[in-house]
């Protein structure tokens, strides 16, 4: 398969990037750098240093024989080289790693919460819609997060999926409908990923476009 990764320099797009290659599969990886920037503004780094891109993909032809490409654009923002991207190499999938992903970095402050709003959320439907346009029959895969539902306890276990529910109506009468869980963001990075999940929500339903979105829980 080819399988372009967006976010395929972060900490959990790199490593993905380079399983998803080990498995003989063709890996296309693109990404602003955002999250080293991130960590220059923060006066922060990563407990295992984090190479330059040049040579993470150097060092992984040498071990491995196999190449991963590069394209350095920015997902949110450059929707038109998005597009002739994914027209010109045709994946099969697209696993969608391109967002701010710190709740903490999202609450910081106004500009903060702006931006992971921007980003993320642009970065979403600029992915479904050229997807769309392209014609192409493309499977997303999408990392979301628990998150979305709240950090409290539900009480229950939290069902997979679409919920069948019964509205009760003024006359007394009741409705069934299929409806996703109920969301309880408690950041605004968890608020966007509550508002990607009404976006696939939507393209699956409108476009048919194949999603799965991940909803797993804090990754270290």
């Amino acid at each position: 398969m080819r399988v372009l990764i967006l976010g395929g320099d972060g900490f959990c797009g790199w490593p993905t990037s380079l399983h998803l290659s080990a498995l003989g599969h063709d890996v296309a990886i693109v990404d602003n750098l955002s999250r080293r920037k991130i960590d220059i503004e923060l006066e922060c780094e990563s407990l295992t240093p984090i190479r330059p891109m040049h040579e993470r993909l150097a060092a992984w032809k040498e071990v491995s024989g196999r190449e991963v490409a590069f394209h350095y654009f920015d997902v949110a923002k450059d929707y038109q080289r998005l597009l002739d991207l994914i027209k010109e190499w045709e994946p099969h999938a697209i696993v969608h790693f391109a967002e701010q992903r710190a709740a903490p970095y999202s609450m910081k402050s106004s500009a903060h919460k702006r931006y992971t709003v921007d980003n993320n959320l642009n970065a979403t439907n600029n992915v479904l819609a050229a997807v769309v346009e392209s014609g192409l029959d493309i499977h997303i895969a999408h990392l979301g997060t628990m998150g979305v539902y709240g950090y409290g306890t539900a009480g229950m276990k939290i069902p997979e999926g679409y919920l069948r529910v019964k509205v009760e109506t003024d006359d007394g009468a009741q409705v069934e409908n299929e409806i996703l869980y109920p969301a309880n963001p408690g950041s605004i990075y968890h608020m966007t990923k509550t508002q990607d999940q009404l976006l696939f929500f939507f393209y699956n339903k409108n476009d048919k476009v194949r999603v799965t979105d991940l909803h797993q829980g804090i990754v270290w």
